[in-house]
């Protein structure tokens, strides 16, 4: 009962922040609430990080709990022989939780290939993107968590999980190419050229997720 009623205030407030046109935003922990369409803060982008990790794709890690991360909800919760609802409670969260990968620290447990891969860095502008500017090959905005690739390697649309040499990592998807990228070589995209400049050259792990 608790729970069919902490979910039924969820919705309501997911709605009544619809029809305004905001949402709130909680800095909870994840696992202090319960998580679904509508919400947002902290807690969904741990829940989409861990999620991704896990090859449940959840989209972009952007705190907010969408339809994709909904999507994500469901497909774990079928391959776990749960209930299939979409809705992330307590005792959900819990086992997400105990079987995801810590956060940016180890690798995705489901990938379909590993590359060892040759890294630099770029930004949005003209002096790093030429002609093409703020805009990617396939017309997205250049923004970290994408990056620039040989679609003969890795195609256009590739989610993947990046492991540099210190064993720190992050998910990016490829969604833009480049004149210099041939081959195992990727372009990690930056906000700055400063960043860019800073990341150098390096030899990484590039988990092909899907």
């Amino acid at each position: 009962m608790k729970k069919i009623r902490t979910v039924i205030a969820s919705m309501v407030a997911a709605i009544i922040f619809g029809l305004i046109g905001l949402a709130p935003v909680s800095a909870a922990a994840l696992g202090e609430r319960v998580l679904q369409v509508g919400a947002i803060g902290d807690d969904v982008r741990e829940l989409q990080i861990k999620l991704n990790g896990l090859g449940f794709n959840a989209g972009t890690v952007d705190g907010i709990f969408g339809p994709k991360t909904q999507n994500a909800v469901k497909m774990f919760e079928k391959a776990n022989n749960l209930e299939s609802d979409g809705i992330a409670d307590q005792d959900l969260l819990t086992i997400i939780q105990k079987k995801a990968p810590k956060v940016f620290r180890d690798a995705p447990v489901r990938y379909k290939q590993i590359l060892d891969i040759v890294a630099t860095a770029y930004a949005p502008g003209p002096h790093d993107n030429g002609k093409w500017g703020n805009l990617t090959h396939i017309g997205t905005q250049v923004r970290p968590g994408i990056i620039a690739v040989d679609p003969k390697v890795i195609p256009l649309g590739t989610r993947v999980y990046i492991e540099f040499p210190d064993g720190h990592g992050m998910y990016a998807v490829a969604e833009d190419t480049g004149g210099a990228i041939k081959g195992n070589r990727i372009d990690i995209a930056m906000w700055t050229v400063a960043e860019a400049y800073n990341f150098g050259i390096q030899k990484v792990k590039v988990y092909i997720l899907d």
